[in-house]
């Protein structure tokens, strides 16, 4: 392989790399390249401060050096020069393409059925700073539309990743950067067949296995028909397991409702194959080591590139699975990686969650599972209703009452102690003193404290909220977890109640998540019901109304009446 002996300079507008350009920098004490799976490759270099050129190392100015493997003759604009003590210049540079990072788009571009170079011809010809040379190669045949919005896409680069409606997103393919041009493929890399066994060809390595988005059972269903007519299919079995043992059973339901299955067979085939495509069961490997760690018989680790398949196996663990190289540090005086990890294509800034890593939202009506043969039900709940405004009205009075009341004392003003530390002019903390307490405000937060310093009311800057009361016309978040609701109305259709939504549908759900109680349009189901005093219920258009005066008892053979019986105030 033709690497280069050591990084050369070159002057920030220089288009012609073929020369040694400003010099060589024979004075390097260290040089690493760090590459990263659908980044730009980063720079770092050390130079002897008494070096031949050390006054040369400008920033903006421009180094050739080497990746990797197969990966030659990059370049880097210098971002910062920095002097240590240690008689040496620290330097810093990112790959030549980040200049995208600071290159703007002249007008918003929009575009139908574009290939991923189409929409980059269209980026390159609208660029505000011209760049001639860039170029895009890519295989990808499939097409898109594109939107981006000079507003949104604040940088070239955000179009190419790291923005809603970038190229990354659109066809999830993935990078190479070779200076101008940039390579775009469905996959990179190559599938070595190389086995790396941890524990035996590794002296040392850092392995993170991480089980925390690992599932070993399935819980798949599917929506069949529409509107009023919509049903959910599940499995018999319910869930299917995967061959992975652990712990505690951990379940993700999927919705394979986008696959249009009708019958549980497809069902449970859909299943097993996600299962099979996703590696469900199978811990994310996260593999780190230091090539001098790597024995000699495991010398196809200087050959790897940035996506190369290889496999792995854990005896301890009983796993052998395939894990791809996702980033390098390359040593450009030793000529050979310095460390490798391989692991998960990783989730990057401008890359996307694969699809076992998401976490899908799922409504899970069971309505099938509890709906009954009932008959609908009339009820007068005219005093029920009167009450349930009343307190909602209560309630906005209040909100009304507390904001006048706060309007008025936060209007008075007073003369209260405003207290700077440590002085006025390097404030780092600001307390205002009243009879009542102290408002506090510094770097941590902002809030009221009591004078033994208790908080009552305060913002942390970890992004928390505190106060003993809070008043206000409505509060929306994900999960409401408290302890006695006060109110007027449960709206089925827009309050979650238990913790499941559907049309007009509340559910009540018991410590083991299974649904106990079921209110709809309908009326009530529920496996038990405990009574203390009257039941007074309609029946149906004819009978009116229904008082028992005792108790109801029931075995197999039906149910009991246990006292007198009233139907439309007369005793039967």
């Amino acid at each position: 392989m033709n690497y280069l002996q050591y990084p050369v300079l070159f002057e920030s507008s220089e288009s012609d790399f073929t020369t040694q350009g400003i010099g060589v920098l024979t004075d390097c004490l260290s040089v690493e390249v760090t590459n990263e799976f659908n980044e730009l490759p980063e720079l770092k270099l050390d130079y002897l401060a008494t070096g031949d050129i050390a006054n040369e190392l400008i920033k903006d100015r421009i180094i050739m050096a080497d990746v990797g493997e197969g990966y030659l003759k990059q370049l880097f604009r210098i971002d910062s020069v920095k002097k240590s003590i240690d008689n040496k210049i620290e330097v810093t540079a990112s790959h030549i393409l980040n200049d995208l990072s600071y290159n703007t788009l002249k007008q918003n571009i929009n575009a139908s059925a574009v290939t991923p170079v189409a929409a980059f011809n269209l980026l390159k010809n609208q660029l505000e700073q011209p760049e001639p040379k860039l170029k895009m190669i890519s295989s990808i045949t499939g097409t898109t539309n594109i939107s981006w919005d000079m507003t949104k896409i604040d940088n070239a680069k955000k179009a190419l990743g790291g923005a809603d409606g970038s190229l990354l997103q659109q066809f999830k393919g993935e990078y190479l950067f070779d200076n101008y041009t940039v390579h775009y493929e469905r996959t990179i890399g190559n599938k070595t067949g190389k086995v790396i066994e941890y524990g035996k060809d590794l002296v040392q390595a850092n392995q993170e296995e991480n089980i925390e988005e690992t599932y070993s059972a399935i819980k798949p269903f599917t929506k069949v028909g529409s509107g009023d007519d919509e049903r959910i299919v599940y499995l018999p079995e319910r869930i299917i397991k995967t061959n992975r043992n652990f712990e505690k059973l951990r379940v993700l339901t999927k919705d394979f409702s986008q696959d249009k299955l009708e019958t549980v067979d497809q069902l449970r085939s859909r299943t097993n194959k996600y299962i099979t495509d996703n590696k469900v069961g199978i811990p994310k490997v996260s593999l780190t080591f230091e090539i001098a760690d790597v024995k000699d018989d495991l010398g196809f680790v200087d050959e790897l590139k940035m996506g190369d398949e290889v496999t792995v196996f854990f005896a301890n663990l009983d796993i052998d699975t395939t894990a791809r190289v996702i980033k390098t540090v390359w040593d450009g005086l030793l000529h050979r990686y310095k460390t490798v990890s391989i692991g998960d294509k990783p989730t990057t800034t401008s890359d996307y969650q694969t699809e076992q890593n998401e976490h899908i939202d799922t409504v899970d009506k069971s309505t099938q599972e509890n709906s009954k043969d009932v008959a609908e039900v009339k009820e007068d709940l005219e005093s029920t209703a009167a009450e349930a405004q009343r307190r909602i009205d209560a309630v906005k009075q209040d909100v009304v009452d507390t904001q006048s009341d706060m309007t008025k004392v936060m209007n008075n003003g007073g003369n209260n102690k405003i207290e700077w530390s440590p002085n006025l002019m390097n404030a780092t903390q600001m307390k205002i003193h009243t009879s009542y307490g102290y408002w506090l405000l510094d770097d941590a937060g902002a809030g009221f404290h009591k004078n033994d310093g208790t908080v009552m009311n305060g913002l942390s800057a970890d992004g928390r909220i505190y106060a003993d009361s809070i008043t206000g016309n409505t509060l929306t978040g994900t999960t409401i977890n408290g302890g006695t609701v006060n109110g007027g109305i449960i709206d089925g259709a827009k309050f979650i109640a238990g913790s499941i939504e559907t049309k007009s549908h509340a559910q009540f759900l018991n410590s083991s998540g299974q649904v106990s109680t079921s209110i709809a349009s309908y009326g009530i189901s529920t496996p038990a019901l405990t009574v203390d005093g009257n039941i007074d219920r309609v029946i149906n258009a004819n009978i009116q109304y229904l008082h028992v005066s005792g108790n109801i008892s029931g075995n197999a053979s039906g149910l009991y009446l246990q006292g007198p019986v009233y139907v439309d105030g007369r005793k039967i």
